[in-house]
């Protein structure tokens, strides 16, 4: 499993399939769909085209499913992006759970961005305990799991179930 090698406008087409029919697939939990697909992008694109990526996802994001403001979606995830977009050199493409990883600090990064800027656009936000322990523990943590089974969980059924591959094991060398 490498970051590098997955497939890009798979990974948008299913992630912005998911995101118009967000309140239909996760109406309890509102997940960040593109965070896992930026993270891809992150591992295949320069700094310059990740951001452009990230804005027009948030666009999308602002697009469709937010009640927001239009643009803090955008300016949120583009915000995220530049301040975690060079942690990918202490994450190797092609460890197992590098995906997840970055998609809960991407998540919990997005999350507290959205806070500062809906203090300042919108409305202020009252903390409390059970805001900071769903908002910055529970849901990126759902999003990381999220991310884990469509990206990396999938591909293991599939490659094992339609072309008989397991990919998590190694071929014995013969002797």
């Amino acid at each position: 499993m490498n970051l590098r090698h997955k497939n890009l406008l798979l990974a948008f087409t299913s992630m912005l399939v998911l995101t118009l029919f967000s309140l239909e697939v996760s109406p309890l939990f509102h997940l960040i769909f593109f965070a896992p697909f930026l993270i891809l992008v992150y591992y295949q694109k320069s700094f310059s085209s990740a951001l452009m990526f990230s804005f027009s996802c948030g666009l999308i994001t602002d697009l469709f499913t937010s009640p927001l403001r239009f643009g803090l979606h955008a300016l949120n995830y583009t915000l995220t992006t530049a301040f975690i977009y060079h942690q990918r050199r202490n994450l190797f493409a092609d460890n197992l759970f590098t995906l997840p990883i970055m998609t809960f600090l991407f998540s919990a990064l997005s999350t507290f961005l959205q806070l500062i800027l809906l203090y300042l656009f919108a409305k202020p936000v009252t903390l409390s305990f059970y805001l900071l322990i769903s908002d910055f523990l529970i849901m990126p943590f759902i999003d990381a799991l999220f991310s884990f089974c469509w990206f990396i969980f999938s591909g293991f059924i599939f490659s094992e179930f339609i072309f008989g591959k397991k990919f998590w094991l190694k071929p014995h060398s013969e002797s």
